[in-house]
């Protein structure tokens, strides 16, 4: 007989919110695994115990990720970012040992650095001209930044002789390190520890969504290419390093990127924070242009490309602000809970939610043995994440949220169980598994903002009541790539805190969610939702 408070949660969630199942447009899949209508109840509880607390993640891993933060960004509550980055350079694969014929300073044409945006082609002009919209840049995009690049003078290992020899793991506070090595060039082009940038000139930036256009030689048309970072870089400098380099440095990349370790990329502000993108620095390349001399044809024109590809590190610098004081000082109740909660990508923060009282609490066993007696039907479950959207005003919303496994540090079984996918935009793929923002107003209004968040969990709670799973501890954190459920590092690990979702570290934006530790009252608490049914 079900006789201590989980009775009474549920006869107050079958009297104040039974008749909102069939007119809440957000819960419209409730029902769908029930077969006939005349021998069931209904019934929904919001009321089971959850407890929700922020925690810090501190410095975390950021080597070696797929796409990397460049920019400052300064994002109201969550005060400022600027994310510099490092990366070693490769010679794509069977030009390794490139060979050189008479090719002297004077026959270098320039060396230009190009990484790509993401954007999506939007139309051409009545000029010819091709329109981009630029994705995945934050900020004020017409504040310029400086943007010094350097060739990286501190050697990327692929393993750690300092622990077994496994994979090294570098981190987001390891800037100082990079910055007190950086190389750039003396007046001759030769490497000095903190010459001069290697885009000297042209160190003036800010990300433009315009095509980048080559101009012909002779009768040849112009070439057009998608919105990206590009950069002339001092060819006397690659003269002397590339093109001038002993033959046995370039033999393999091995040995090369050893003797020339990379880039540096390093930004400041000018004016204030401007923006920040995220870029694939994979897809970059450093385009050498020169005439070369052969016996056969006399002069002629080569390119020789070196990719920025190998190791790599995302390097964020956390700086306070006046409107992130509260975010600065948050510290979470794990006992308690909080009654605002805080995500941040990066170098930030992620929720711990336990759910039931935690554990194999009194409350779960009593819930879980009630349903199996009585044979209920779990239809859906899911929890609702409501935006302090005050707090959000001058802040830019993340598109998604993530809730995972934070036990095991996998995803959670609504997320493999998924499989929808979005070719268009993969970042609103899964979509019955959701998190992603619902947003005020109509679709097409400007300036529209997150008002809540919702995660589906009707196969995590299935799971943990009908098969005895482990109700283990969930975590949530922003992301910025729905598909990626791979971890990270932190770099001063903790008890409750050992790792951070990879999708999170790539992320620059946060949010501000009300908690559990609110009055059941509060329509804007954090809840978990089981909406089932009951045999007659």
């Amino acid at each position: 007989m079900l006789n201590s408070s989980i009775l009474k949660k549920f006869a107050l969630a079958s009297l104040g919110i039974f008749f909102l199942i069939s007119c809440d447009k957000d819960f419209n899949e409730i029902g769908s695994d029930i077969v006939g209508e005349d021998h069931f109840g209904f019934e929904r509880d919001s009321m089971s115990t959850l407890t929700a607390f922020t925690k810090k993640t501190g410095a975390v891993e950021t080597s070696n990720l797929d796409i990397n933060p460049l920019g400052i960004l300064d994002n109201g509550k969550f005060g400022k970012t600027t994310a510099n980055f490092v990366t070693q350079v490769s010679f794509p694969l069977g030009t390794e040992n490139p060979t050189f014929t008479n090719v002297t300073l004077a026959r270098i044409k320039s060396v230009v650095l190009n990484v790509p945006y993401f954007s999506t082609f939007k139309e051409t002009n009545s000029d010819g001209a091709n329109v981009y919209e630029l994705d995945s840049i934050y900020g004020n995009l017409n504040q310029t930044f400086k943007l010094s690049v350097y060739e990286n003078g501190y050697y990327l290992r692929n393993f750690d002789p300092n622990n077994n020899f496994e994979a090294q793991k570098y981190y987001s506070d390891q800037n100082a390190m990079f910055d007190a090595v950086k190389i750039g060039s003396s007046s001759t082009g030769t490497p000095v520890l903190n010459g001069a940038a290697l885009n000297a000139g042209e160190e003036i930036f800010k990300f433009s969504p315009s095509e980048l256009v080559t101009e012909g030689e002779e009768d040849e048309d112009d070439i057009k290419e998608a919105p990206g970072l590009r950069l002339n870089l001092n060819k006397q400098y690659f003269y002397n390093r590339i093109i001038d380099a002993n033959s046995e440095s370039l033999i393999n990349n091995n040995i090369f990127q050893n003797y020339f370790r990379g880039l540096y990329f390093k930004v400041e502000e000018i004016n204030g924070p401007a923006a920040l993108a995220m870029l694939n620095f994979a897809a970059g390349t450093i385009t050498i242009s020169y005439e070369d001399e052969t016996t056969a044809s006399g002069v002629v024109d080569k390119t020789l490309v070196l990719n920025l590809s190998g190791n790599t590190v995302s390097l964020l610098t956390h700086t306070a602000t006046t409107e992130s004081s509260e975010y600065d000082i948050a510290s979470g109740n794990s006992v308690s809970g909080d009654a605002k909660v805080f995500l941040k990508g990066g170098e930030g923060a992620i929720t711990y939610i336990d759910l039931f009282g935690g554990g194999n609490s009194a409350e779960l066993e009593e819930l879980r043995s009630t349903a199996i007696a009585n044979n209920w039907l779990i239809n859906e479950a899911h929890i609702v994440f409501n935006v302090e959207q005050s707090a959000m005003a001058n802040t830019i919303d993340p598109n998604r949220i993530y809730l995972y496994d934070a036990t095991n540090r996998r995803a959670i079984l609504d997320y493999n169980f998924d499989s929808s996918a979005n070719t268009a935009q993969p970042k609103y793929a899964k979509t019955r598994y959701d998190g992603i923002a619902q947003l005020t107003g109509n679709s097409g209004d400007a300036n529209r903002k997150a008002k809540k968040y919702r995660v589906r969990v009707t196969e995590h709670i299935k799971n943990i009541i009908f098969n005895d799973s482990t109700n283990v501890r969930l975590g949530l954190s922003v992301t910025e790539s729905i598909a990626n459920s791979a971890t990270l590092g932190v770099k001063t690990p903790t008890t409750e805190l050992k790792s951070v979702p990879q999708a999170s570290v790539l992320s620059p934006l946060g949010t501000i969610i009300y908690g559990s530790n609110l009055p059941d009252t509060n329509a804007k608490k954090l809840r978990l939702v089981i909406s089932f049914t009951k045999p007659d």
